[in-house]
């Protein structure tokens, strides 16, 4: 499923221009039904997600019969039940479209630096809080058209993350994960439908795990990890079980090159052994091509050299082979382009600038590369041209890594890459880093507050 919004942080999952510009004009029922196909859903699903409404109700607010959308009430009740933020419905209140939330540093703010586009926390919490009370009905029957909403949120939620990174969207993606592990654990639902439940759910963690870490936050990260393993432990999915332990992993092997200590690589290795015999009986060229390029990185951190040249060559033969029915969607950045990219990353980690160097550059040239994989891989090239002495391609590719971290990606790994040339006295490349390391700390400070 391709990302439906570009250009702007999403204030949630389903959000996009012309969503907005509904809840503007007031016309509700043109929002449930902008939801509704943006997440693929029938009326007669979306009727059986809302506690009161069936597939004649969903045809009557999305007409914009009289009577039906236009009590808070129910407003609240369909927000509620599609896991729609509080903070969404401010373009009701305030009559703009890019209305959003600015949790203010120091908890106040003054009255000029108040304009219609950005609500406070503090204002919000007067405002929305009021005509909006957050309180969520818990939902006390789970069936199919809530498993076929969860795993359509899983697949965008996949989605956004490649395209704009882990800041920008790790409140929704916790908070999605944590509202599914309670329908999981307080809702009734058939004994048939619970190991998919617990699938959506741990693969729900998966990429919150992941969004965590792109953001910067290993120990989230590690937490939400360990959760979704739970989770997978308990369903037959083999393929799965197999992505929670390359994630887990790609986790080891960032904290062994960060730490210097050998440890974590190891851990790394033994991960990737499970994720092995997890995908034993499976088929996806993709998931054995993620299982080998991780080893590659983690074996090359242990001085593995046979090992880590092995793992490589045999991730680039299973890519090779070409698509299969197997292959998982949330496997659609694992491409030749990528499993060069950890090549590039073993040299690195040996010293040689050059061939990373070299390497990157190959891999920026794939057209289909993920925006915020392809951000996270020109600030690598940068790092790299840097430690070669080409001072004058760092600046021009990190300028240019930088440019789209201010625009749309949210990825706090790409930008802690780009610390060295910060440090390296261009004021205009110090400030323009400053600014958006301020913006990517309110996003996380929104998370923080709230979760941990």
């Amino acid at each position: 499923m391709a990302p439906t919004f570009r250009g702007q942080a999403p204030t949630w999952l389903w959000d996009s221009p012309r969503l907005r510009q509904a809840l503007v004009d007031h016309e509700l029922g043109e929002a449930v039904r902008l939801v509704r196909e943006a997440a693929g859903l029938t009326q007669e699903q979306m009727g059986a997600l809302v506690p009161g409404w069936n597939k004649q109700m969903v045809h009557r607010v999305e007409t914009g019969a009289r009577g039906t959308l236009f009590d808070i009430r129910g407003l609240l009740a369909w927000a509620d039940a599609v896991a729609m933020p509080r903070e969404a419905l401010l373009p009701v209140i305030l009559g703009i479209p890019d209305a959003t939330v600015e949790i203010s540093p120091s908890g106040h703010c003054d009255e000029e630096d108040v304009d219609r586009r950005t609500f406070h926390g503090t204002a919000l919490a007067l405002t929305a809080g009021a005509l909006f009370p957050a309180a969520v009905a818990p939902v006390d029957r789970v069936g199919y058209a809530h498993l076929h909403y969860l795993q359509a949120c899983t697949e965008e939620l996949y989605a956004r993350d490649w395209a704009i990174g882990g800041a920008s969207l790790l409140r929704q993606a916790t908070l999605l994960f944590q509202q599914t592990k309670n329908l999981i654990g307080e809702a009734e639902y058939p004994n048939r439908l619970a190991p998919d439940l617990l699938g959506v759910c741990a693969n729900l963690g998966v990429c919150a795990s992941f969004i965590a870490f792109d953001a910067g936050d290993l120990a989230t990260a590690r937490r939400l990890i360990q959760d979704a393993r739970e989770l997978a432990d308990g369903t037959e999915d083999g393929s799965l079980r197999a992505h929670v332990y390359a994630i887990m992993a790609l986790q080891s092997t960032s904290l062994a090159r960060l730490s210097g200590r050998r440890g974590p690589a190891r851990e790394a290795l033994r991960f990737l052994d499970r994720a092995e015999e997890a995908a034993r009986y499976e088929m996806s060229p993709k998931l054995r091509a993620l299982i080998n390029m991780r080893r590659a990185t983690a074996a090359g951190l242990q001085n593995e050299e046979h090992t880590a040249r092995t793992a490589l060559r045999t991730a680039y033969r299973d890519l090779d082979r070409g698509p299969h029915p197997d292959d998982r969607p949330w496997f659609g950045f694992v491409t030749h382009a990528e499993v060069r990219g950890h090549e590039a990353q073993m040299a690195v980690d040996t010293g040689d600038f050059v061939r990373a160097a070299s390497l990157y550059q190959a891999t920026l040239q794939e057209p289909m590369l993920p925006q915020r994989n392809r951000t996270f891989y020109q600030a690598q090239l940068a790092n790299a041209q840097l430690k070669q002495g080409d001072r004058r391609g760092a600046f021009k590719n990190g300028r240019s890594a930088l440019t789209t971290l201010e625009e749309s990606v949210g990825s706090v790994r790409a930008l802690n890459i780009l610390r060295p040339l910060r440090d390296l006295g261009d004021e205009e490349f110090a400030d323009r880093f400053a600014t958006v390391a301020v913006a990517m700390s309110r996003e996380y400070r929104a998370f923080h507050d709230e979760w941990v």
